[in-house]
């Protein structure tokens, strides 16, 4: 039965439009799945004890969160967590073999220090916080040995119960260590575990250890576990200073999290972690800031409990650290104060290399190094003003160079006017819809409005323009070029398109930024969704079902 409104060309649009959907829907899906931990399996109280546990670390969480429950600095719950977690290290003490030399500390540290913070200088004074340290090496050991730090803090803000932010960062080191005695691996440099209980009242805890314990200045990398949420992505969002630390990662990672762009981003947002005690205020320390992000609305409230952990982050995460150790304990790069300051002095600078780096939905993760992204970041803008001269040429020069790239400017205009509406229109929508609402933020625990509510107004912003300026208005003579005008036109907007991410990316690139891999992305996939195009077109002589999947595939 044919539908009354359907004229006879458009059955192939309406398959178009079903191929795209079930699509989407299927990249949902698996983005969906994947942000949710779906394809981690966790392991339970019964794993091998060669083997990460979530499940061993999850009833440590609860014992912090729950049996415990606030561990404010000066709380009675704080002391008690640091008697666990060193009663816990003590029974891995005593399970350690002879070629395994465990040493555990409880220092009470205490000192003052200034520090920025959103702009303003504050100055800090502290004593008696407690940190529970212990190191694990191998029987014949130096204590001059560079050595790798693992750190996570015990304490938790006012009125949280800290299971995410950050038991599970004690848990999983927790299991992590226990891993390390049973699983008979000897660890080829020292390993520094820091329970530190003063994070929350800006870092006290971290910079007492890098001020007062004996072993600050052997220490050779760092990695912070942190987490702004209950699970999720184990997100690499700073590393440095230097690139071997994401590196290292990057080549021994089992679930590769990790987006350089994290670190553009991070140092406007109105917060810190103990990383920068470490690898910017004190020491120097080259290491990784590894942050769990999803569950953000329970983060720093009474509802950041242990039913609230996404199952298979601690694991992920786990196997993850895991790795990670093993792969630092390795590395020839692992250097002491004094030989970083050695090897600075000699190069006549400290390395400031912020290498590019970014993963595919876990599986892989793409890593390249500043002196390569700034000739791969400069190729977009270079194929862009290469493509006005090749597409004169190739018209016999029917075509003038100069008004194409007139058409491609205009083009560039109209793609930034749309992106920047796509960002104010679901801004303005939010603001209309509290005219109508009392609850302003009722998205934040439920993505799926989010969705619902801000990514029609993005789409809607940014086709704007193209319902506006619905006949482009072309700078070439197209009866002289002997091509129609939708051609042209279409042709002018997506070149327009590619110029404006070729320019973002060169932008990103003069800043000494690491994000440029974005706009870098999207400039090859249309390039290459463009060359995948022609050829179809070429092949098939006409604009069919085929041309337009080969062009979103």
């Amino acid at each position: 039965m044919a539908l009354p409104f359907l004229r006879p060309g458009d059955a192939p649009a309406f398959k178009l439009l079903a191929a795209l959907a079930a699509m989407f829907g299927l990249m949902a899906v698996l983005v969906h799945s994947i942000l949710f931990m779906r394809f981690i399996q966790p392991l339970g109280m019964d794993a091998p004890p060669d083997r990460f546990s979530e499940a061993r670390a999850v009833e440590h969480v609860r014992v912090l969160a729950h049996d415990i429950s606030s561990r404010q600095e000066g709380s009675p719950g704080l002391r008690e967590a640091a008697r666990y977690i060193k009663a816990q290290l003590e029974t891995f003490k005593e399970q350690a073999g002879p070629n395994i030399t465990i040493e555990i500390e409880e220092p009470s540290v205490a000192g003052s220090f200034n520090m920025m913070f959103l702009g303003h200088s504050i100055s800090l004074g502290y004593r008696n916080h407690t940190n529970v340290v212990m190191r694990i090496s191998s029987a014949d050991s130096q204590d001059s040995d560079p050595s790798v730090l693992i750190n996570g803090h015990f304490d938790s803000p006012l009125g949280s119960p800290g299971a995410g932010d950050c038991g599970s960062c004690v848990a999983s080191m927790l299991e992590l260590a226990r891993l390390l005695v049973n699983s008979g691996w000897v660890p080829p440099r020292p390993i520094i575990f820091l329970f530190n209980g003063a994070e929350e009242l800006f870092m006290l805890g971290a910079h007492g250890f890098m001020t007062t314990s004996k072993w600050r200045d052997f220490i050779g990398a760092v990695i912070n576990v942190e987490a702004s949420g209950t699970g999720g992505p184990d997100l690499v969002c700073q590393s440095g200073p230097g690139s071997w630390p994401s590196r290292v990662y990057a080549e021994s990672a089992v679930y590769p999290m990790a987006h350089s762009a994290a670190q553009d981003v991070f140092p406007v947002i109105p917060g810190d972690t103990d990383y920068r005690i470490f690898s910017q205020d004190y020491g120097n320390v080259p290491g990784l800031d590894i942050i769990f992000l999803l569950g953000g609305y329970f983060y720093h409230t009474s509802y950041d409990t242990v039913d609230r952990l996404l199952p298979g982050s601690i694991q992920a995460r786990g196997e993850n650290l895991f790795s990670l150790l093993k792969a630092f304990t390795n590395s020839s790069s692992l250097k002491t104060a004094y030989e970083r300051e050695s090897i600075a002095a000699t190069a006549g600078k400290h390395e400031d290399d912020r290498a590019v780096f970014f993963d595919y939905l876990s599986w892989i993760l793409i890593f390249y190094p500043r002196s390569v992204a700034d000739l791969l970041h400069c190729v977009p803008i270079a194929i862009f003003l290469l493509m006005p001269l090749i597409l004169s040429l190739s018209n016999s020069g029917s075509r003038s160079c100069f008004a194409i790239s007139l058409d491609f400017m205009k083009g560039i205009i109209l793609h930034a006017v749309g992106i920047i509406l796509a960002v104010l229109c679901p801004v303005f929508f939010s603001i209309l819809r509290l005219l109508f609402s009392s609850h302003a933020m009722n998205w934040f625990a439920h993505p799926f409005l989010a969705f619902a509510m801000f990514v029609p107004c993005s789409l809607l912003g940014l086709l704007i323009p193209r319902m506006i300026w619905r006949q482009f208005p072309l700078s070439q003579d197209n009866s002289v070029a002997k091509i129609s005008k939708e051609v042209l036109a279409d042709e002018s907007r997506f070149w327009g398109a590619f110029g404006c991410y070729a320019i973002l990316t060169l932008a990103y690139f003069c800043a000494g930024l690491s994000g440029g891999f974005l706009t870098f992305s999207l400039s090859a996939s249309m390039l290459l969704a463009w060359i995948s195009f022609c050829l179809v077109v070429k092949s098939s002589c006409c604009q069919s079902l085929s041309t337009c999947v080969f062009y979103f595939l």
